[in-house]
């Protein structure tokens, strides 16, 4: 029996590597029973340990950019001298999981420690100190709906309002931009972007509607970031000669999006990443049986993240899936493959705070019920 090991991560709670290893701990090692352990990542919370888990290349390290801004230290990264690649993962620098709800408020943030990010890999390059040839950046669990433009500031873009004050590039002051330069600055790398959703920006509703919220933005707010988004893509068109496609892609607050049109960054959806690179090398028509889940299986899972592209990959295959979810929130009259199985740790629990205070003892709980289905 082939069992393919496929969590991804629960947001705020547990990441995928972790999940993982409680699951390998509690299914019994025996001859007849081959495990696959691959921990999802999207591109999300987690990112930087699934890269490390997975990966079989050489000379990759966990090393950290500090004091670099006065105010915020120690902004992990992953380099990798074979590939001469370094990785990032944005949730680590203006994610859901480190700021505070109280500070929420993405009216007032943006992704400017990005650009600061990149600004140190250019230096580290062109001192000499490091080899770069990419920067794979994994977008997903941000703070921040500012379609990268904050960042993009660090890099040389500028925007002005009426009076030709410079502005700073939060969404809260787009609607007042009148004007914009860019002085680009050259990064002597490639820059790709893992994204963990495929939902447009701009959609009706987008991902500003549909993820806005979650980030701590009101009605109003999301209107005004919405507004002011469409105002500064107005203006790449106009100042800059920059074509605007009709989608563009909102992970992470569309923090690709103004790299991809400014800095002809790279779009690398989560599905061909986890295709690609997690589940290289195994043949899933000989898996027999699929564990997979995250913490609140919805909608928003089928738009391009890490447990619905698993049910994707998977539901017409002969394999069984088991997803084990914190919850599972869905219409009741959606239709779901017929090899699936569905396990919510919050049942176990009174309330869902107690079930996320204790989502290792669900995940045991889960695995307890998957060992007496299957005589695991």
């Amino acid at each position: 029996m082939k069992i393919l090991l496929a969590p991804n991560s629960f947001k705020e709670s547990l990441d995928s590597v972790t999940i993982s290893s409680i699951l390998a701990q509690d299914f019994n090692q025996n001859k007849e029973i081959f495990f696959y352990h691959k921990p999802l990542s999207d591109g999300g919370d987690g990112f930087l340990k699934v890269i490390n888990y997975i990966s079989d290349i050489n000379n990759i390290t966990y090393e950290n950019i500090t004091n670099y801004v006065n105010y915020l230290s120690d902004f992990p990264y992953i380099y990798s001298k074979k590939n001469r690649t370094i990785y990032l993962e944005s949730a680590n620098l203006f994610g859901l999981k480190i700021i505070e709800k109280q500070n929420r408020n993405p009216l007032n943030l943006n992704s400017e420690l990005l650009g600061k990010m990149l600004l140190k890999f250019l230096e580290m390059k062109l001192n000499g100190k490091m080899d770069i040839d990419n920067v794979v950046i994994g977008v997903g669990g941000t703070a921040t709906i500012d379609a990268g433009f904050g960042a993009c500031s660090q890099l040389g873009l500028n925007i002005y309002d009426m009076n030709n004050n410079l502005l700073d590039a939060i969404p809260n002051n787009f609607g007042r931009v009148t004007k914009l330069k860019l002085k680009k600055i050259v990064l002597p790398f490639k820059l790709k972007f893992i994204v963990d959703v495929d939902t447009e920006l701009l959609g009706d509703p987008g991902a500003i509607e549909i993820y806005g919220k979650q980030k701590g933005a009101s009605e109003s707010d999301i209107s005004k970031i919405k507004d002011g988004i469409k105002n500064i893509l107005y203006l790449i068109k106009r100042d800059l000669g920059i074509h605007i496609p009709e989608k563009l892609n909102g992970a992470g607050g569309g923090l690709a999006t103004g790299f991809n049109l400014l800095f002809g960054a790279e779009i690398i959806p989560a599905r061909k990443f986890i295709e690609n690179e997690i589940l290289r090398n195994i043949n899933l028509d000989d898996i027999d049986l699929v564990i997979s889940g995250e913490g609140c299986f919805d909608l928003q899972s089928y738009e391009g993240k890490g447990s619905g592209i698993i049910l994707d990959l998977f539901k017409n295959r002969k394999a069984k899936i088991i997803l084990i979810n914190g919850t599972t929130e869905l219409p009741a009259n959606f239709k779901l493959p017929e090899n699936l199985t569905i396990i919510n740790i919050s049942e176990f629990f009174n309330s869902k705070e107690e079930s996320i205070k204790n989502t290792k003892i669900g995940i045991r709980k889960a695995a307890e019920i998957i060992k007496s289905q299957f005589s695991l």
